[in-house]
């Protein structure tokens, strides 16, 4: 005979379904979870809800920490406790939820997956310059790693956000506004996408669609578009970005977000002044930009001090 307690999960169980409409993979993962505490609670001699108390999820927090999980996968099973206690809570079936007051650890802060300046180079270069396609995707990989945007940033950029003459582009998003210099590489490798390969996408638009739009339209204005030219998604981008990463046989670990991330150690680590490149990230804390300095290659301080002071080097005439 089930016990109350597994007839209350099989209830929470249909919330998620029913009232909360998750998708079956992650109602499945919370199930897990909550079978898991299940186990743990009948042990425990636990028959319903109400008699879970605050010292009994401790235990069972101290329990995975014992077999060694992760701080995040800790964090996440105390989560989708707290989530079936509010549920049980809102049905009134217990007086206070017990998790509240229970310390679980803070989730480890990984590494992040840097390139060394070779492996940037690799990368840059392994897109096809004697194809529209690879022009393009050059200059996506120089755009992200020349200035740091984010994919998001990168996939919504519009032709009128970038100015070549005047070494910028311009980014919008959570309605702040960013301009980030661009450098000579970048510069070089946009005027030769947005004059040889863009053009060639955009006339791949079927006739219909370009009849409804015209040169203010924000499908008309992507900067970055595929080959039917409609702007490229983060998926796309992906597509594109594991395509040059599989023909370099790359065993590491790598995201284009790796781009961003070296772009910021390769910064720091060269001598930047952290505040200048956290307003080129558009980080909220300098804290956050900083943390890229503590990981990457480096330079030794004589040749910070030679790249970085201005009396390091001797005058042409001296």
């Amino acid at each position: 005979m089930k016990t109350q307690l597994e007839r209350q999960l099989e209830q929470y169980d249909t919330h998620l379904k029913e009232e909360r409409h998750l998708s079956d993979h992650t109602r499945d993962a919370y199930m897990r979870d909550m079978h898991a505490f299940l186990i743990y609670a009948l042990a425990e001699g636990l028959q319903c809800a109400s008699e879970v108390q605050a010292l009994h999820i401790s235990r069972y927090i101290v329990q995975l920490r014992t077999k060694g999980r992760a701080a995040s996968t800790v964090t996440r099973h105390k989560a989708t406790i707290r989530s079936f206690f509010l549920f049980m809570h809102r049905e009134g079936l217990v007086r206070t939820d017990p998790t509240l007051g229970v310390d679980t650890p803070k989730a480890e802060r990984k590494a992040p997956h840097l390139l060394t300046i070779e492996q940037v180079e690799q990368l840059l270069s392994a897109p096809d310059p004697d194809t529209a396609q690879g022009i393009r995707d050059r200059a996506m990989l120089e755009t992200l790693y020349g200035t740091g945007v984010r994919i998001s940033e990168l996939i919504a950029l519009n032709c009128d956000d970038v100015h070549l003459n005047l070494a910028f582009l311009r980014s919008i998003m959570n309605q702040k506004e960013r301009i980030i210099p661009l450098g000579q590489v970048a510069i070089e490798a946009l005027h030769t996408y947005m004059n040889q390969a863009r053009p060639q996408f955009v006339m791949n638009l079927q006739h219909a669609e370009l009849s409804m739009l015209d040169n203010t339209d924000a499908q008309y204005q992507a900067l970055f578009v595929n080959t039917r030219g409609q702007r490229i998604t983060r998926q796309g981008f992906w597509k594109i970005v594991k395509k040059y990463t599989n023909q370099l046989s790359w065993d590491i670990p790598f995201t284009p977000h790796s781009l961003r991330q070296s772009f910021a150690a390769h910064l720091l680590n060269n001598g930047a002044d952290a505040r200048a490149v956290q307003e080129m990230l558009g980080h909220a804390d300098v804290s956050t930009t900083q943390r890229y300095a503590h990981y990457g290659e480096r330079l030794s301080m004589k040749e910070v001090y030679t790249t970085s002071h201005p009396r390091a080097r001797k005058p042409p005439n001296g």
